[in-house]
């Protein structure tokens, strides 16, 4: 999956978009300043990585282990409630203002990407149905169900974001406003649960650019933008190494 650099980081990419039936950087107009649209980077780069581990987590379960279970059973309903939020975030703050102020070639890319989402919410709807069906019994057929449906999610939400990092991050960096793209932020840090905040935040940090997890932090209060970074990483810790096996999976 392409990474921040490929958005906008040499004399050949900056002020432009990929576009994808010419397979070339195109220049925008009227080329004015990009915004910076790593933080999304961020959190895709968070929830390809758990969903990809979701299958193990689930595997690595015994049979009957219902406490197990159900601590799995936890982190993947944040991840599905993530995601689907994220999602919706873009439904209703990205999608409009870009079919309004792209290029007229982009409606096909957006259309792409609102079908994909639909695949995805129907991805979700199957492991959300497999979960319960899972922790009701801890049996290895409802198991075998849950691991299934999470690599059909996963293999789906690989190719989504890829296809959003290749066309449309480029395409929101060169047209939107920096109010547009906050508001997009905005909205899927108001919807994780205050509990849940170091969790997540945890999460984007484990592999995140540290310079871009900054700028997410940078209006929160002095003593959030110290202390988050400090306690966020430990308690996503503490949780890979109860769901994944391990602190650093």
């Amino acid at each position: 999956m392409n990474n921040a650099a490929s958005i906008a980081d040499t004399t050949d990419t900056a002020r432009c978009w990929w576009d994808h039936t010419q397979a070339r950087w195109v220049r925008p107009e009227p080329g004015g300043p990009l915004v910076d649209v790593r933080d999304m980077v961020v959190v895709h780069t968070a929830l390809l990585r758990e969903f990809r581990l979701a299958p193990a987590a689930v595997s690595r379960v015994p049979v009957g282990a219902r406490r197990p279970a159900a601590r799995v059973d936890r982190h993947l309903a944040l991840l599905c409630d993530l995601l689907h939020h994220h999602h919706a975030g873009e439904d209703a703050l990205l999608w409009p203002p870009l079919r309004e102020q792209a290029p007229a070639r982009a409606a096909a890319l957006l259309a792409e990407a609102e079908a994909q989402h639909e695949g995805l919410d129907r991805a979700l709807g199957a492991v959300t149905a497999a979960r319960r069906a899972w922790v009701e019994s801890v049996d290895a057929g409802a198991r075998d169900a849950l691991v299934e449906a999470l690599r059909e999610l996963h293999l789906l939400l690989a190719e989504h974001l890829d296809t959003e990092e290749r066309t449309l991050l480029p395409l929101a960096a060169a047209h939107l406003t920096e109010a547009q793209w906050r508001a997009v932020g905005e909205a899927g840090a108001a919807s994780v649960p205050k509990s849940a905040m170091l969790l997540v935040f945890g999460m984007f940090a484990y592999e995140g650019d540290p310079e871009v997890l900054a700028t997410m932090l940078a209006e929160a209060p002095a003593p959030v933008r110290t202390l988050v970074p400090r306690l966020a990483p430990r308690v996503y810790a503490r949780r890979a190494a109860r769901v994944h096996g391990t602190a650093r999976p």
